[in-house]
């Protein structure tokens, strides 16, 4: 059993007349988060449904405040998990909260466009959003030794950090898994948003992002490469992203005129995903991607570690026309920090035009 960081980060950050929503891709134990978060409540006063039942969407099925008054009065704690499942959730959220601000709601989303867009309508100001991602490092390696460390860092740089992959041995079975969750997971949320037209299309781009992870990307040059206008490659990655598969860097910037600021970075939210896509397993020694590999690694790490530390950060790659470069930057207020990821030990210095330019 592998504790989850975020468990302690939402109970110390509930807020009375506050809904708090956990957003995250099917399968990455957002069920189970709610389990352990689950144990800090009485049972008895624990309302838990589950969107994914027909038994809670007949219970939900109507925005009856007298209702839905009399289905959550007796309990100090509603749980409500894959809620984008609920027709008119959003407005049964805004009636339950507004009759018991005193109430602990908890609910979970794994398809964040469809959940955000009603919770944006009428939960503005009420809500308090979190992100459950993949197991982290240090998840993963609570009461490790040094000797067992290593073994961890290569079986998440192949088959990342999905919970129930921990369990499996042997490679195939690890394969097979990545395989199902992209095909009967992932991509299934994005079409059930009934937004995509060709659907081959969205997979073929995921393909193409997964080649040019910690690169440059312009979305011309991706429209181009799969004969499909630049407004519909653009929805595509939004869906992406919206759908857990990826996100994105932009460019840090305080001279326009100096600093490349076009083009972005995307890198995959799991390492497991992508090589699913391009079907490449094979063991780090013999990789040539080894520190594509491990930047995106380091990139979804340091997201994980300042998202469940509830700090607001924002981040960027920068480059400079004539190549001058840095990996990483993190904002927060005033502070800057800046990151090189490299696989192979090497010296590195911040270029002295970046410093220039602050």
């Amino acid at each position: 059993m592998i504790h989850r960081t975020l468990a302690k980060t939402i109970l110390k950050g509930k807020r009375r007349g506050f809904i708090t929503i956990i957003y995250g891709p099917r399968r990455v134990g957002k069920t189970f988060l709610l389990k352990e978060i689950q144990k800090e409540f009485p049972t008895k006063k624990t309302l838990s449904l589950n969107g994914d039942t027909q038994e809670t969407r007949d219970l939900l099925n109507s925005t009856s405040v007298t209702k839905l008054s009399q289905s959550a009065k007796n309990y100090s704690l509603v749980i409500i998990d894959e809620a984008q499942r609920i027709p008119d959730i959003s407005l049964i959220l805004k009636i339950l909260i507004d009759n018991f601000p005193e109430k602990d709601i908890i609910i979970t989303g794994s398809t964040s466009l469809k959940l955000s867009r009603g919770a944006a309508e009428t939960l503005t100001g009420r809500t308090i959003k979190y992100y459950l991602y993949p197991l982290s490092t240090a998840e993963l390696t609570v009461g490790k030794n040094e000797i067992e460390k290593p073994y961890f860092l290569s079986e998440q740089l192949v088959f990342g950090g999905y919970p129930y992959i921990q369990d499996l041995t042997s490679m195939e079975d690890k394969k097979r898994y990545l395989t199902s969750i992209i095909n009967d997971y992932l991509f299934q949320d994005i079409l059930d948003l009934q937004e995509v037209g060709v659907t081959d299309n969205l997979r073929k781009l995921a393909t193409l992002l997964a080649y040019q992870i910690g690169q440059e990307v312009s979305l011309n040059e991706l429209s181009l490469s799969l004969k499909i206008d630049f407004k519909t490659a653009n929805r595509y990655i939004q869906l992406l992203k919206q759908g857990f598969i990826i996100f994105e860097v932009g460019a840090f910037s305080r001279n326009l005129r100096k600093e490349v600021v076009k083009n972005k970075k995307y890198y995959f939210w799991d390492l497991g995903i992508r090589n699913a896509l391009l079907g490449l397993f094979t063991p780090l020694e013999t990789r040539g991607d080894i520190g594509f590999l491990w930047e995106n690694f380091l990139a979804v790490e340091r997201i994980k570690k300042t998202h469940y530390q509830n700090k607001i950060v924002q981040t960027y790659f920068w480059r400079t026309y004539d190549n001058a470069e840095i990996d990483w930057i993190e904002t927060e207020d005033q502070k800057i920090g800046a990151y090189e990821f490299k696989w192979r030990s090497e010296k590195n210095k911040t270029p002295k035009s970046f410093f220039d330019n602050l």
